[in-house]
C-alpha cells in the first residue's frame, strides 16, 4: 500500500505541474530558456525516438515515466516565484474542474499520444516508401 500511496502522490504532483508549466509557457514572465525547456519535454513525450526504445520490454515505457515527470518537475521549480503562484492558482482551478475522474483522464491523454505517435509513424512511412 505505500507504493500505491507514493504513486498517487507523485502523480497528483505531476498533473499540477505539467498544467502550471502549461500556463507557465503562455506568461511572457516566464524566461525563454525554460520555454524551450518544456517544449523539449513535451516533444520528448510525444516522440517515437526513445532513450530506450520500446522495444526493450518494460523499460521502454519506464524511461517516459521517469523521464518526462522528472523534468516537469525540474521546469516547475526553476520558474520565477510570481509565475509559479499565478499559474499555480490556474492550474488548481483547471485541475478541479477537469479532473473529476483522474483515471479515466490518464486513459484520455495516453490515448491521445498513442494515436499521436501512430499518426506521425504512418506518415513517416507514407513520406520515406511513398
Amino acid at each position: 500500500m505505500a507504493l500505491f500511496s507514493f504513486l498517487r502522490r507523485r502523480f497528483l504532483s505531476f498533473r499540477k505541474q505539467a498544467v502550471v508549466l502549461w500556463y507557465a509557457f503562455r506568461d511572457p514572465r516566464t524566461p525563454f530558456h525554460l520555454k524551450i525547456a518544456s517544449l523539449a519535454v513535451g516533444l520528448y513525450l510525444i516522440s517515437p525516438i526513445d532513450l530506450i526504445p520500446f522495444t526493450v520490454p518494460f523499460l521502454g515505457v519506464v524511461d517516459d515515466l521517469v523521464i518526462v515527470p522528472l523534468g516537469v518537475g525540474l521546469i516547475a521549480k526553476r520558474l520565477p516565484d510570481g509565475v509559479y503562484s499565478d499559474a499555480g492558482r490556474r492550474a488548481d482551478l483547471w485541475v478541479a474542474r477537469y479532473f473529476k475522474r483522474p483515471l479515466l483522464t490518464v486513459a484520455i491523454i495516453l490515448t491521445t499520444l498513442f494515436v499521436i505517435w501512430a499518426a506521425g509513424i504512418v506518415l513517416l512511412y507514407r513520406i520515406l516508401f511513398s
